[in-house]
């Protein structure tokens, strides 16, 4: 198959960028537990931080640094399912690997544009050092969002590749039938 040195580059690259994800979750879990909770544990909550009392916390899926460790995890799921699957031609695993991008493109563009509105809202008792995080997150997704075009790029070229071989194995198989089938004419 010749695009699978494309679908191998996009696996490669949308496994680190799901590393990179994990570094950047990682780093703001370590900031949020050593730095910002010793630091605002003293002070009283206000009204609107009891409001958001959870979105800023790491370990709260519904938060967007939350929600960007799950989407590290799916990611190198899958981009190891596009990587074994072209170097053990394991078609399933390749048809895994492109119905997750076909659904990453969707996620990705969603959540990018939720982290970039994201930055732009300030509320009282917010981590000083949450924007950036999420600044950095939001690059990366977006890097996935275009890894995830591509990758679907990629799919359209496999299917394409994989009409053509059928077709080509159904025309040596139908020549080779009525090679079989030929009787030499009898005087």
């Amino acid at each position: 198959m010749k695009s699978g040195g494309g679908v191998l580059f996009i696996a490669a690259a949308q496994l680190v960028v799901g590393l990179s994800l994990l570094g950047i979750y990682e780093g703001y879990k370590k900031y949020y537990f050593s730095t910002f909770v010793d630091e605002e544990g003293n002070a009283l909550p206000s009204k609107e931080s009891n409001l958001v009392s959870s979105y800023e916390s790491p370990l709260d899926f519904r938060s967007p640094m939350g929600f960007s460790y799950y989407l590290a995890i799916v990611n190198n799921i899958f981009a190891v399912f596009g990587l074994a699957g072209v170097i053990n031609a394991q078609r399933e695993l390749i048809i895994a690997f492109f119905g997750y991008n076909a659904a990453q493109m969707v996620i990705a563009f969603h959540y990018f544009v939720d982290l970039c509105t994201d930055v732009g809202v300030k509320y009282d008792g917010e981590p000083s050092k949450l924007s950036s995080f999420e600044q950095a997150a939001a690059a990366f997704i977006f890097l996935n969002f275009v890894l995830s075009v591509c990758a679907t790029f990629f799919a359209i070229k496999a299917m394409d590749e994989i009409k053509a071989k059928q077709r080509e194995d159904y025309n040596r198989l139908t020549v080779l039938s009525d090679t079989l089938q030929f009787e030499a004419d009898q005087p």
